[in-house]
């Protein structure tokens, strides 16, 4: 059995604090807990071990399994909302980093609310075509010259979903979408270019201004 490693970052304030003494449960897809953790002052697990599949599995186009193994995450800490993270991937000889977002009870709360995550899987183990349609009840217009948004604006569902708006940098939003998008123990050749036509693609999208009636948006899902 392979190996793949998985390590917690805990923040509040928008990201800008980090939170220590959070309560942290691994578990396994039956539910056993693999690992109780909790945060260090820098707001950070140590990195643990997790059994997991050969990485040759995710390097063979014939193998129509899932070639990782999925874990969940329980965390908590007093005062604040618990978050529950599902089907987090964990790739041989990679080290995956789970930021978790904590959000302070409110005043009116006697009880911590459980916010529930679910990671998914990847776009390269998915079947089926998606769709990238863009909201045309406008002409695009096309910028005279092509503009890097920080932050950027991403629409978290279809195009026409009633779905929220969220801006985050960047250089997180390439992070995020590759870790959605491709396995990471792919060849540096292949993940380079990948990353190429993430960037390009949204760059695109921007310059265009695809996504009408929303500045700077990009539609994830």
């Amino acid at each position: 059995m392979a190996i793949g490693y998985l390590l917690i970052q805990a923040r509040t304030a928008h990201d800008a604090v980090p939170l220590s003494g959070v309560q942290i449960s691994v578990l396994d897809y039956q539910g056993n807990s693999v690992y109780e953790l909790t945060t260090d002052e820098s707001g950070e697990t140590q990195r643990i071990p997790l059994e997991t599949l050969d990485r040759s599995f995710s390097e063979n186009p014939y193998f129509t399994g899932t070639p990782y193994i999925n874990y969940n995450v329980l965390a908590q800490k007093n005062g604040f909302r618990s978050l529950y993270v599902s089907n987090i991937p964990i790739f041989d000889g990679e080290t995956a980093i789970l930021p978790l977002a904590f959000i302070p009870m409110q005043e009116i709360e006697r009880l911590p609310a459980q916010m529930e995550i679910n990671v998914g899987k990847p776009a390269v183990a998915m079947t089926g075509a998606r769709n990238q349609a863009g909201i045309t009840d406008s002409t695009p217009y096309v910028l005279r010259q092509v503009i890097i948004p920080n932050p950027i604006t991403v629409h978290l569902g279809a195009p026409n979903a009633s779905a929220t708006n969220v801006q985050v940098s960047f250089p997180d939003y390439v992070k995020n979408v590759a870790s959605s998008e491709i396995y990471p123990t792919w060849p540096a050749a292949a993940l380079t270019a990948n990353i190429y036509a993430i960037i390009t693609f949204a760059l695109n999208r921007v310059f265009t201004e695809w996504y009408a009636g929303c500045q700077f948006s990009l539609n994830y899902f």
